[in-house]
């Protein structure tokens, strides 16, 4: 296309009010990020949870309503989420846009509220920005916890100490207590604006930084493939996957696991750690739940008091996912298997889908009692049969 002279001011004028829109919307994000508190002093609470899928779940009320909403609690997630009927439900307006990106290398355009009120147990928290979520039709995220995420927006505001063995939550407007004998502490860094906490890991003897300290991945740890050839191992494996899904959904990821020593605030442990193609870089639940943690934002540090001998298994080598009610997909598979990502699938042990599922969610949070099997049967479409042992 040729601009001609006369065309000029109004591009000028085109830019000039797009650049301005940004602007106001820029503005308005930061005020509803820098907005947030919490209406109480000298406390602490102390609150259950749910621990779902390895996510842990826990109850709030929003503004005066009186029945009790179910987030996840996600240190990961840079703002807080509310979902997006109950957002209309609430009569909650839209207050700004803004790009939310996940861990599964999908980003998309979501409108941000103010949630008035926002109580955990008896401790108010007010001013709380929130995406407006509308999950995606295969998020396992909506079948852990429904009404949206609690992110590091709000978790900066208080200090934390989460015990997965109890499923008890504390926490305080001051820092809590810790002994220091039994504990292994590690630095974080984090955005002005918001709580997500970023650590390093030594990893064989090399320290990786930049590393998601992440309460909303049920994984263990996984790092950028990039990082992946400065670790030689003899039992590396690649397996080529679809079945993690985020609020926005699944996306096609290069997966290569290996057993590595690591080191986690002085804490050594060896592990299968896992190199992404999509670039993910997070330490989740898997690892954490052998630990009680709190996190310290008045001098960022978290702290891990080991409780368990940290164990975590390898990685599934296949995963079937649900296509419709008579075929299953294959959504995890590897080189040493004779299955490509897509392929569809007549049975599993004999099975269709409708025979083990009534729901996407039935089958999200009740898959792995099918893949802690011995073994599975796998019926392609053209009739033949294969037995997978898909732990090796």
């Amino acid at each position: 296309m040729i601009f001609k002279f006369r065309n000029l001011p109004k591009l000028a004028g085109l830019i000039l009010v797009i650049v301005l829109v940004n602007s106001c919307n820029y503005v308005k994000n930061i005020k509803l990020l820098t907005g947030g508190s919490v209406e109480r002093s000298n406390f602490v609470e102390t609150i259950p949870f749910e621990y779902k899928k390895d996510i842990i779940v826990i109850e709030a009320l929003v503004n005066d309503q009186d029945e009790k909403r179910h987030f996840i609690l996600d240190t990961g997630a840079f703002e807080s989420k509310i979902e997006i009927g109950l957002a209309e439900k609430l009569n909650l307006p839209t207050k700004a846009k803004k790009r939310n990106s996940t861990a599964q290398g999908i980003t998309k355009t979501i409108e941000v509220t103010r949630l008035g009120k926002l109580y955990l147990g008896k401790t108010e928290f007010s001013n709380i920005s929130a995406g407006k979520l509308s999950y995606d039709e295969y998020s396992a995220s909506k079948c852990i916890a429904q009404d949206g995420i609690i992110g590091a927006n709000l978790m900066k505001l208080a200090h934390w100490r989460i015990d997965y063995k109890l499923q008890e939550i504390q926490f305080s407007d001051r820092p809590l207590d810790y002994t220091k004998e039994e504990s292994h502490v590690l630095d974080f860094d984090r955005p002005l604006l918001s709580g997500t906490p970023e650590i390093e890991i030594k990893v064989a003897g090399k320290t990786i930084s930049g590393i998601l300290f992440d309460i909303g991945y049920n994984g263990g740890l996984v790092l950028p493939a990039r990082f992946s050839d400065s670790f030689p191992s003899l039992d590396e494996k690649k397996y080529y996957d679809r079945s993690t899904s985020g609020i926005f959904g699944t996306n096609t990821d290069t997966l290569i696991s290996k057993n590595l020593d690591i080191s986690l605030g002085g804490y050594k442990a060896n592990l299968p750690i896992g190199f992404s193609a999509i670039g993910k870089a997070l330490l989740g639940n898997d690892i954490l739940e052998h630990f009680i943690v709190s996190i310290d934002y008045d001098r960022n540090k978290i702290i891990l008091q080991p409780q368990s001998e940290v164990y975590v298994e390898q990685p599934y080598s296949f995963i079937p996912g649900i296509l419709n009610d008579s075929l299953w997909v294959v959504t995890r598979t590897t080189s040493d298997l004779t299955f490509s990502l897509g392929d569809t699938l007549q049975s599993i042990n004999g099975n269709k889908p409708v025979n083990l599922y009534s729901s996407f969610c039935d089958y999200s949070l009740n898959i792995r009692k099918l893949l802690n099997g011995d073994s599975l049967l796998v019926t392609k479409i053209n009739g033949s049969s294969i037995k997978l042992d898909i732990r090796n």
